[in-house]
């Protein structure tokens, strides 16, 4: 059933896809023919007015037709070129027959005409894989940029959280340093004053309030007088 599921909901999509490569497919030929056709009624009607037929018309219509539908559709170019140059401007006239003294002739811009749709579908088929190799080249050139700027964003990041950490351990080193100043003063005055600690830490919090200034302060100016006195005795 699953299978059977999938090949139901595909059914349409293919059929989808091969109706739209139909439509091309004919679209390139319908170019390739009004091409030759238009290159048909202009021939006629500048034979009228000149001697020799023009029929470079007619190499002009296959390299569009080679140009625009590629190689399928500048050969079918080249047969209904063959035949209309052959049918027209080719004696007998009106007759698909050719002169003995006209093979070499018509030989020739047969292979003109396979010449011009030749060179013709080779330069667009060179656009169109420059083109491609140029849009591949510009994604993975977006895709690259995008990798980088995605980089770049990590490693600030990186940077950004390294500095927070250095930050956040320098707080706790000084925090740290501090605990052992104001453990260190308390304990000078426990000594000095006889009082406990939970009192000696009050005495520092009334300095620090009275004083404004932080504990790290008072414990300092409380060890440096203890060394005075030390030094004095």
């Amino acid at each position: 059933m699953p299978l059977e599921n999938l090949a139901a909901s595909s059914s349409p999509e293919r059929r989808q896809s091969t109706s739209m490569s139909m439509v091309a497919m004919i679209q390139r030929y319908g170019i390739a023919s009004v091409c030759i056709v238009a290159a048909l009624f202009s021939s006629l009607f500048l034979q009228h007015m000149f001697p020799y037929p023009f029929l470079f018309l007619f190499f002009a219509a296959v390299m569009a037709s080679a140009w625009f539908g590629g190689t399928g559709p500048g050969f079918f170019a080249v047969l209904l070129s063959t035949l209309a140059v052959d049918y027209y401007f080719v004696p007998p006239f009106r007759s698909f027959a050719i002169n003995a003294t006209d093979i070499a002739y018509f030989a020739a811009f047969v292979i003109c005409a396979l010449a011009a749709s030749w060179v013709s579908s080779s330069k667009r088929n060179t656009e169109v894989a420059l083109r491609e190799a140029r849009d591949q080249l510009e994604a993975r050139v977006a895709l690259r940029t995008a990798e980088l700027q995605k980089t770049v964003t990590e490693l600030q990041e990186n940077e950004r959280q390294k500095q927070q950490l250095e930050s956040e351990k320098s707080v706790l080193a000084t925090q740290l340093e501090t605990r052992k100043l104001v453990e260190r003063a308390k304990g000078i005055l426990q000594r000095e004053l006889r009082i406990g600690e939970e009192e000696a830490y009050r005495t520092m919090q009334r300095q620090s309030q009275q004083m404004r200034k932080s504990m790290k302060e008072i414990a300092d100016s409380i060890i440096l007088n203890e060394g005075l006195k030390r030094g004095s005795q």
